[in-house]
C-alpha cells in the first residue's frame, strides 16, 4: 500500500515549530538565570567592598587617633571624619565611653544611582593609655571588633 502525500502535509512543520518554541524557552530561561546570577554576584562584591572598606577605615583611625587630647576630653564624641572615594562614603567616629575607654566606628556606604547599595559599620574598642610617653590607642585583647548592623 502507498501512502498518500497529502495525508502527512504539515506535519514537520508542527514539529519543527514545536522545536523552536522549546529551544526559545531554553535560551530564555538560561539568559534569565545568567542575569539573576550577575546581579547577585554584583551585590555580594558591594557588600564585600563596604565591609572591607568599613574594617579599614576603622583600625586605621585607631592607628591614626592620638591618645593625648583624649585624656583631658569629656564623654562624648570626640571627633568625626568623612572621605568620599567613588562610588563610596566612609565616616570614622571616635567617642570616649569612659576614661580610659573609647569606641571607634567606622561606616562604609556604597552608592550606585544615587541609592544605597551597600552599608558595613564596624566599630573598636580602645583603650587611653595612663602613660604620658606613649601616644597610641591601644585596642582591647578581648572582644575589641565588633561587626554592626
Amino acid at each position: 500500500m502507498v501512502a498518500r502525500l497529502s495525508d502527512r502535509r504539515g506535519f514537520v512543520l508542527l514539529l519543527v515549530m514545536v522545536l523552536m518554541a522549546v529551544g526559545s524557552a531554553l535560551m530564555m530561561s538560561t539568559m534569565n538565570d545568567t542575569l539573576a546570577e550577575t546581579a547577585t554576584a554584583r551585590g555580594a562584591t558591594m557588600r564585600r567592598r563596604a565591609l572591607v572598606a568599613a574594617e579599614t577605615g576603622a583600625w586605621t583611625t585607631l592607628e591614626t587617633t592620638s591618645a593625648a587630647p583624649l585624656r583631658n576630653a569629656p564623654l562624648g564624641p570626640v571627633s568625626s571624619s568623612s572621605q568620599t572615594v567613588g562610588d563610596m562614603t566612609l565616616t570614622a567616629t571616635v567617642d570616649k565611653v569612659d576614661t580610659t575607654v573609647v569606641w571607634i566606628v567606622s561606616t562604609a556606604t556604597v552608592r550606585q544611582a544615587g541609592r544605597v547599595v551597600a552599608r558595613h559599620r564596624i566599630g573598636i574598642s580602645a583603650l587611653i593609655p595612663l602613660g604620658t610617653a606613649d601616644t597610641l590607642l591601644h585596642r582591647l585583647p578581648e572582644r575589641a571588633w565588633a561587626e554592626l548592623f
